[in-house]
């Protein structure tokens, strides 16, 4: 049942009509309608999966291109006081010392008040000009 509704998904995902989409949403219907409690447990099992692929992305993925929009040797020395180095380590999730470089609590909460300054100066910047 798991393969056939993430089959359905990425061909959703793929569709570029409208027309499309309306026919998997009905094929997916039919799906659940063919076994509700299977249906409902695939799903919710697919659910979970994704919940953990999404824990487990590296910040640095998790940020895209934000990484090469602003300089992160910027943000290590102004923000953290430390190298470019220590933050790429954090972001991609890099082993040091024989374990993977993560954000502590603290830490995390200094790169998202980082990022909202950072942000702030930006709009004040663009208003500005």
């Amino acid at each position: 049942m798991k393969e056939r509704i993430q089959a359905l998904a990425a061909r959703n995902r793929a569709a570029k009509t409208e027309e499309e989409k309306q026919g998997i949403a009905l094929e997916m219907e039919a799906l659940k309608n063919e076994n509700p409690k299977e249906f409902t447990e695939a799903l919710e099992s697919l659910v979970k999966t994704t919940a953990k692929e999404v824990e487990n992305l590296t910040m640095a993925e998790r940020m895209g291109e934000i990484t090469k929009m602003v300089s992160m040797a910027y943000i290590a020395k102004k923000y953290f006081g430390k190298s470019r180095s220590w933050l790429a380590h954090k972001l991609n999730g890099n082993t040091v010392n024989g374990k993977a470089a993560q954000f502590s609590d603290e830490e995390l909460s200094t790169l998202k008040s980082a990022l909202s300054d950072m942000s702030q100066k930006l709009s004040s910047m663009s208003v500005s000009l």
